[in-house]
C-alpha cells in the first residue's frame, strides 16, 4: 500500500512538472463531498441543438453523440494509446445586464467565479477517487480559458489512470467546458488537439 501511494505521488508531481507547476496541491479532503455545485451553473435547457456550431474536429476526434446537454467526442490516439473522450457543454448563462467590478471580472467567466468552477471539478474527482492537480488562467484562440487538470488512478480492472482537462471559457454570454480524459501517455497530444479545437470553436449567437 505504501508504494503505490509512493508512486501515485511520483506521477502527479511528474504531471504538475509538465504543466510547469510547481507548488503541490494537496487532495481534496472528503469534507468538500458535501458542497453542493452552485446554482448559476445548473445546465441550461435546449441549449445545444445539433447543427449549431461550426467546429471542426481534430484529427483522430469523431462525433459519438450531439443533443440538448452536449456534444461527446471519441478520440483515437495515432499511437495505440486507449481510446480517449471529450465533452462539450453549456454549465451556465451570463446574467443580464450584470456589470461585475473589475476586481472580480478578472477572476470569472460569465458571472460565474472561477473558485466555483474549480468546485465542480473537485466534486467531480470525489465521486471517482481523483484529485485536482492544478489550474491555471490562459488565452486560447482569442478567448480567456480558465483551466483545471485533474487526475484519477489506475482502477483495478486494468484501466489505466487518467488525466482529466478541463477547460472553462465564455462565448457570447454562455459558459461553455470541454473536457478531455485520457490516459497519461497520451495526454499531451490530446491537450494541444483540445486547444486546437477551442481555438476554432465559433457557436452560433443565441436567438433572441
Amino acid at each position: 500500500m505504501l508504494r503505490r501511494r509512493q508512486a501515485m505521488i511520483a506521477r502527479r508531481r511528474a504531471l504538475q512538472a509538465r504543466y510547469g507547476f510547481s507548488t503541490p496541491v494537496a487532495q481534496p479532503k472528503v469534507a468538500e463531498n458535501h458542497v453542493t455545485m452552485p446554482s448559476a451553473l445548473a445546465l441550461p435547457e435546449n441549449i445545444l441543438r445539433e447543427g449549431n456550431f461550426a467546429m471542426p474536429l481534430p484529427n483522430n476526434w469523431s462525433t459519438a453523440s450531439v443533443g440538448k446537454n452536449g456534444s461527446s467526442f471519441r478520440i483515437t490516439p495515432p499511437d495505440g494509446a486507449p481510446e480517449a473522450q471529450a465533452n462539450l457543454a453549456v454549465v451556465a448563462v451570463a446574467p443580464a445586464n450584470v456589470q461585475p467590478i473589475p476586481s472580480e471580472q478578472r477572476k470569472m467567466l460569465g458571472g460565474v467565479m472561477f473558485t466555483d468552477l474549480r468546485r465542480t471539478v473537485i466534486d467531480k474527482m470525489i465521486t471517482t477517487g481523483g484529485w485536482v492537480v492544478n489550474d491555471r488562467q490562459r488565452e486560447i484562440g482569442g478567448h480567456r480559458v480558465f483551466e483545471v487538470i485533474a487526475q484519477t488512478p489506475a482502477s483495478n480492472d486494468g484501466k489505466p489512470e487518467q488525466v482529466w482537462n478541463y477547460y472553462f471559457t465564455e462565448i457570447n454570454g454562455r459558459v461553455y467546458s470541454l473536457v478531455t480524459r485520457s490516459a497519461n501517455a497520451s495526454n499531451q497530444k490530446i491537450s494541444a488537439d483540445a486547444e486546437q479545437f477551442l481555438s476554432t470553436f465559433k457557436p452560433m449567437e443565441p436567438k433572441r
